[in-house]
C-alpha cells in the first residue's frame, strides 16, 4: 500500500509531491519490484486530487523506469529500481554537518591574500553591472574569444602602464579566471617532464604543485629580506623559466631591488629563458606608490601575471596574463581548450569599473584601512 501525504501549503506542485514520494519509496525498497500500484482513479480519490495529477506523476515515473505497465493488469514497480541508501545517507549527513558548522561556528580566517570582503564596493559594482547588462548588444550573451573582451584589454593595458609600468599592447593581454589559471596555462604552455624551473624559496605550496604536476623539476633559490638572492642562481642550469614575486615576495614580503632585477634579466637573456612575474597584490603598500613591474624592463622576456582576487574579490574570478609576442598564439589556443573564455559580462563590468576610476578609488580607500 502506498502511503502518500499531500500538503497544499507547500510551494511544490501536487504532481511533484506524488512523484517524489513514490520514487523515494521505490528507491528505499518500501515498494518492492513487482508490487502493484493503486489504479490512477483510486489513488486520486484517496489523495483528494484530480486524476490528471496522478496521471502526470505515473507518466514521469514510467519515463524514468521506476514503474512499468502491464496491459490489462495494471501498473507495477519495475525490477532493478531499488538502491541501498545507507551510503547516500552518510554522505548527506556529512555535508549537512559541514554546512551546519559553517553556519554556526565563529572562526578567525588566517588565510592570506583575501581582501576585506565587507569593503567590496557592492553598490557601485551593482550599478555598473546593471548598466552593462542593459546597454550591451545581444551578442554579449553568446560565446566569446579566449583572449577576453577587447574593451577590457584596451582599458587594462592603459591602467597597467599608468600604475605598474607594464608595457604591452592589448593583444598581449589574455584574460584568465584568476592567477591560478594563469599559472596553469604557463605550466602547460612551457613545461614538459624533466624541464627545469627556478623558484623562490620559500614560496607557496600551490605554486610548487602547479609546476611540478607537469613533471618539471623545481630548483629553489633562497630568499632574503630583499627577495630572491640572484647571486645564488646556479649558472650551470638552464631553466624554462624563473618564477619570482619581485614587488612583494611571498611569504617574506621583500621587494627585489633594481640591481637584482637586472641580474635576473641578464641571466635569463644569457640562457634564453623566460621570467614569470607574479604581481598578485602590489597595489597595496603601507607607504608610497606601487613598485614598477619587472616586465617593464624587458617585455619580450617577462611573462606578467595579475589578478583582481586580491584587490577586489576572489568571487569575480578574473585575472590576466601579459605575454611576450612569441607566446600569444599558443596561449590563446590553450585557453580555448581550457574553458573557451572568461565570463563576458563580468569582463565588461570590470572594464567600466576601471575606466571610470572606481578601482583606483577603491584601492585608495582600502589602503587607508591597512
Amino acid at each position: 500500500m502506498i502511503w502518500i501525504t499531500i500538503d497544499r501549503t507547500l510551494d511544490i506542485p501536487l504532481t511533484r509531491q506524488v512523484y517524489e514520494q513514490i520514487r523515494t519509496q521505490i528507491l528505499n525498497g518500501e515498494l518492492v519490484a513487482g508490487e502493484r500500484l493503486l489504479p490512477i482513479r483510486e489513488l486520486a480519490s484517496h489523495l483528494g486530487v484530480s486524476r490528471n495529477v496522478v496521471v502526470e506523476a505515473y507518466e514521469q515515473l514510467l519515463a524514468e523506469g521506476y514503474i512499468e505497465t502491464r496491459p490489462g493488469s495494471g501498473t507495477y514497480v519495475a525490477e532493478g529500481a531499488y538502491l541501498s541508501q545507507q551510503a547516500r545517507k552518510d554522505y548527506l549527513s556529512f555535508f549537512e554537518m559541514q554546512h551546519l558548522n559553517e553556519e554556526t561556528n565563529d572562526f578567525i580566517d588566517f588565510r592570506s591574500g583575501i581582501p576585506a570582503l565587507d569593503m567590496f564596493p557592492r553598490h557601485i559594482w551593482g550599478q555598473t553591472a546593471k548598466r552593462v547588462c542593459k546597454e550591451t548588444p545581444h551578442s554579449i550573451f553568446g560565446y566569446d574569444y579566449p583572449e577576453g573582451r577587447i574593451e577590457l584589454r584596451h582599458i587594462l593595458s592603459r591602467y597597467l602602464k599608468r600604475t605598474r609600468g607594464v608595457h604591452c599592447h592589448p593583444d598581449q593581454l589574455l584574460i584568465t579566471s584568476g592567477a591560478t589559471q594563469a599559472l596553469s596555462l604557463i605550466a602547460k604552455l612551457l613545461l614538459s617532464p624533466g624541464d627545469k624551473v627556478m623558484i623562490e624559496d620559500p614560496i607557496t605550496r600551490e605554486i610548487q604543485t602547479i609546476f611540478s604536476s607537469t613533471g618539471a623539476v623545481l630548483h629553489p633559490v633562497p630568499v632574503d629580506e630583499q627577495g630572491m638572492k640572484t647571486d645564488l642562481i646556479p649558472l650551470n642550469k638552464k631553466p624554462r623559466f624563473i618564477f619570482v614575486t619581485p614587488s612583494h615576495q611571498f611569504p617574506l614580503g621583500g621587494t627585489l631591488p633594481i640591481q637584482r632585477r637586472i641580474q635576473l634579466i641578464e641571466f635569463a637573456r644569457r640562457v634564453d629563458c623566460f621570467i614569470v612575474e607574479d604581481d598578485y597584490d602590489s597595489e597595496f603598500r603601507y607607504q608610497g606608490v606601487p613598485i614598477h613591474s619587472l616586465q617593464g624592463l624587458d617585455p619580450n622576456r617577462v611573462i606578467y601575471i595579475g589578478t583582481f582576487s586580491k584587490i577586489l574579490s576572489p568571487a569575480l574570478r578574473l585575472g590576466y596574463l601579459v605575454l611576450p609576442p612569441s607566446l600569444i598564439k599558443r596561449c590563446k589556443d590553450l585557453k580555448w581548450f581550457t574553458d573557451l573564455h572568461a565570463p563576458s559580462l563580468q569582463q565588461l563590468t570590470l572594464a567600466r569599473f576601471i575606466d571610470e576610476r572606481h578601482l583606483e578609488r577603491h584601492i585608495r580607500k582600502m589602503k587607508k584601512n591597512i
